[in-house]
């Protein structure tokens, strides 16, 4: 016989089953973090790790599940041998998603987009943010692939050895996957689709990866310093775009790269040009060399191109934008460098590379500071 349950008693019926599955459910997540070695606190416990090694399975990993998956995976394999538990309770197959800017879509760089996760995956949300964006800022001006993955390359230290040949550099003065591997193809004359462009975004898997743990190992040693600044053409565009006048976008990346100069003129720069023309594309060795504490460096380009000039130290680290890609007309001009960096210290003596690019061309020259 089908007995009526009224109202009342279905209410107070269901709420002894709701607290029924609440307890349930306490009971299995208490399970579920003690059995997982607490996966919840955050954030994951840090140790020093080798960034060299990371290097090498960014690009291994690169070739197994593509760029987003390499990086991230080159960092917390090495933080699972290390550390152990919680690491070794995640799949890193996760960040497969972000290769190619998110499934091919040309967006964030998938070895930034592991790179990141692995980095607010194991520090604190203070740190995380100053990392990543220094991280970041260095992606932009960064010579990919770096000397040390060609070399690595050349020397068969890879372990995925598939194509053993120097590649060429390029800066590509944005964080976006289709800007990074467009940029390079204009330079470098290879194809999207080649097996060229492919170690091209392997090596610098490895590159992304190596410096994430080089400033990860900083931090925790207290030597992190941030050499990243914000380049005075982004500040321009920002007077329109910015929140004083259109107020109508975010970023902190150079936006000429994509979007050239739309106003009509060219913002405020130290550069000065010789109006008159010429028809080469020269990068001049900087007078006097060495130097102290200032230097001059020369360099003509034939036609009109969006133009870079960028001190890089012996690590490949940008650590200077002298002209932060900026458009200028055909001629000769020359720039001056004061011996300091993006955040107006004075640099240690040593050797510096001054690198160019103007259009499709590129030249680097090797400086000496000597104090």
């Amino acid at each position: 016989m089908n007995e009526q349950i009224t109202r009342h008693q279905f209410i107070r019926n269901s709420a002894k089953i709701a607290a029924g599955i609440a307890a349930g459910v306490g009971v299995m997540g208490a399970m579920s973090s003690k059995s997982s070695g607490q996966t919840t606190s955050w954030p994951w416990p840090y140790a020093e790790i080798d960034a060299e090694e990371g290097r090498i399975r960014g690009h291994l990993g690169y070739y197994a599940r593509g760029c987003s998956y390499g990086a991230y995976h080159a960092i917390v394999s090495l933080l699972s041998e290390k550390v152990g538990a919680p690491y070794t309770t995640m799949p890193t197959e996760f960040l497969e998603w972000g290769r190619g800017g998110a499934w091919s879509w040309g967006t964030l760089c998938g070895a930034l987009t592991g790179a990141l996760t692995a980095i607010n995956l194991c520090q604190t949300k203070a740190a995380a943010e100053k990392i990543g964006n220094e991280l970041i800022g260095w992606y932009c001006g960064a010579l990919f692939p770096s000397d040390v993955s060609n070399q690595y390359a050349v020397a068969k230290t890879f372990r995925d050895n598939r194509y053993d040949k120097t590649l060429p550099q390029s800066s590509c003065g944005s964080p976006l996957c289709h800007a990074s591997v467009s940029t390079w193809c204009t330079f470098s004359k290879f194809k999207r689709g080649g097996s060229e462009r492919s170690e091209r975004c392997g090596r610098l898997t490895g590159d992304v990866a190596a410096y994430s743990i080089k400033l990860m190992n900083d931090e925790l040693k207290q030597q992190f310093k941030a050499l990243y600044t914000t380049p005075a053409v982004v500040t321009y565009c920002m007077t329109c775009h910015g929140p004083a006048l259109r107020d109508d976008t975010l970023g902190k990346m150079t936006c000429r790269v994509c979007h050239g100069d739309h106003t009509g003129s060219a913002p405020p720069t130290s550069v000065t040009a010789d109006q008159l023309p010429d028809a080469a594309f020269k990068l001049h060795q900087n007078y006097p060399n060495p130097f102290n504490p200032s230097t001059t460096i020369r360099f003509s380009i034939p036609k009109d191109a969006i133009v870079s000039l960028i001190i890089y130290d012996i690590h490949g680290r940008a650590i200077k934008n002298l002209i932060s890609y900026e458009d200028y007309g055909r001629g000769s001009f020359e720039v001056h460098w004061d011996g300091r960096d993006n955040a107006n210290q004075a640099v240690p003596s040593g050797t510096y590379f001054a690198h160019l690019f103007a259009g499709t061309h590129s030249k680097t020259i090797k400086l000496s500071l000597n104090k």
